[in-house]
């Protein structure tokens, strides 16, 4: 709607799942203290009910929203908006919020999921509270909380193995892996002492076997505090949500807002990356004499040109040209808990790109796609007719889960420090910028949006670079 005149508008949203929605925006009188313009838009979006099966059904459904709506933005023209607000709950309102994000942007699996877990919190903490009673005081607690919140992270390692238990009750792999909905290599595993294990597994495999968990298995709990960055996460939500409450006209001040509310306060997780040149030399050393080629080209990627974890599990055959030396990256594939492995869009605009790499990488690619054929051959219609780089022995996509248990399984191995596959992205970074190449390039490279982000995160590192250029200048002037 752009102008006063058009009193309501409405539009037709469908999610991934096909279920219709319809988006309806009315113009009214703007009843909020402060504000420039006499009118405003109110929007809301009611979701089709799945008995609304015929054509004649959602044309009614549509029409009585229409006239709801109506009747509700000349209430709130009346300026009686405020005191209704004070009978909707907010966690009510947050979850119909977080219901709104698959139609809004239906590529949005990995926020939804997010914030459905946040929405938790929000119902722990906010259960009784009407959005009117969002008040500082409230808020300012919460976010006090959030800055002292624990989690309990519960190490489960082997230290006898079951093999005797096996034996005696003459149970093979197959049995027991049956029995206990595991995979070969997760039993592979838990008959190995020293190996960690999940908790659920160590818990279903003792119940099967009729044996004692301490007997076997040694459980080391810790407790720590949330980064902020995770607690940013929660507080930005609620936000979001209350901002979209000021713009419907259920309230009328954001109290989550930074002009009311003190700072998070914390520390950010430590990003683990290989810092010496020696590190990382030693990691490419043991990478070459790698018998996978798949964990080759899975851990020099990323080493290489910086992609995210989700962004590798995404690259297909057509993202690699061998004749310019060049990958494009336009797609993720990652694992969202309720959905499953998910290929989409990248994170934003400025993470498509197409990058350079080196002759050596090519080289193992073009090694790699004779191996990666020779396997599609083998499994024949198993594989169907994916064309990622990394994908499953069925032939279904991979996520970057998988690759980052390839890698800590072989930092183990070969004793080095435990780097994810997200810290070879920041290797790679670093090594960037202590190495002179110019923020904006690095930036491209790497996807993000603004160069900001960019000094942001390793400002740290543009200071070693800094003072490599100092030293250097030093030399020439008078050595």
């Amino acid at each position: 709607m752009k102008s006063k005149s058009d009193l309501m508008h409405v539009e037709e949203i469908y999610n991934k799942r096909g279920e219709l929605s319809f988006r309806l925006y009315c113009s009214g009188k703007d009843t909020r203290p402060n504000r420039k313009s006499d009118y405003r838009l109110y929007v809301t979006t009611c979701h089709v009910p799945p008995e609304c099966r015929t054509k004649k059904d959602i044309e009614t459904f549509r029409y009585q929203c229409q006239l709801d709506w109506k009747k509700e933005v000349d209430r709130r023209s009346q300026g009686l908006s405020y005191q209704e607000s004070d009978k909707i709950k907010f966690c009510d309102y947050a979850e119909q919020w977080v219901e709104n994000i698959m139609i809004y942007n239906n590529e949005g699996y990995n926020y939804y999921s997010r914030c459905k877990s946040n929405l938790k919190i929000f119902k722990e903490k906010f259960g009784r509270y009407t959005l009117q009673e969002m008040t500082l005081p409230v808020i300012q607690n919460f976010c006090n909380w959030l800055c002292t919140r624990t989690y309990k992270k519960e190490t489960i390692t082997v230290k006898k193995s079951i093999k005797e238990v096996m034996k005696e009750k003459q149970l093979r792999f197959k049995d027991i892996c049956t029995g206990c909905g595991i995979s070969n290599s997760t039993l592979c595993n838990i008959l190995t002492i020293g190996k960690h294990v999940n908790q659920d597994t160590a818990t279903k495999l003792c119940n099967f076997l009729s044996i004692k968990f301490e007997t076997y298995f040694d459980a080391d709990i810790q407790e720590l505090h949330y980064s902020k960055n995770a607690n940013k996460c929660v507080k930005v939500m609620l936000h979001t949500i209350l901002a979209r409450a000021v713009k419907e006209g259920l309230i009328s001040r954001n109290y989550a807002s930074k002009e009311y509310i003190d700072p998070l306060k914390g520390e950010n997780k430590t990003k683990l990356i290989f810092e010496t040149n020696e590190e990382i030399k030693e990691f490419v050393s043991l990478v070459n004499k790698e018998t996978d080629i798949r964990k080759q080209v899975a851990f020099f990627i990323p080493l290489n040109i910086g992609c995210r974890g989700a962004e590798l599990t995404g690259l297909s055959w057509d993202s690699i040209d061998f004749e310019k030396n060049t990958i494009t990256i336009n797609k993720n594939t990652l694992y969202v808990p309720s959905f499953g492995i998910v290929t989409k869009k990248t994170k934003n605009k400025s993470s498509n790109r197409t990058v350079t790499i080196s002759n050596n990488l090519a080289n193992l690619l073009k090694k790699y796609k004779v191996w990666w054929d020779n396997q599609k051959e083998i499994f024949g219609d198993a594989w169907g007719v994916n064309n990622k780089l990394f994908v499953q022995d069925d032939g279904k996509d991979m996520c970057n889960a998988t690759i980052n248990k390839w890698l800590t399984k072989f930092e183990k191995e070969h004793n080095l420090k435990h780097v994810t596959l997200h810290g070879l992205r920041h290797t790679n970074i670093t090594m960037q910028i202590t190495n002179g190449v110019d923020i904006k390039t690095v930036s491209k490279r790497v996807g993000h949006g603004d160069i900001r982000t960019t000094l942001n995160i390793y400002a740290h590192y543009t200071k070693e670079a800094d003072e490599k250029a100092s030293a250097l200048i030093d030399n020439l002037l008078y050595d």
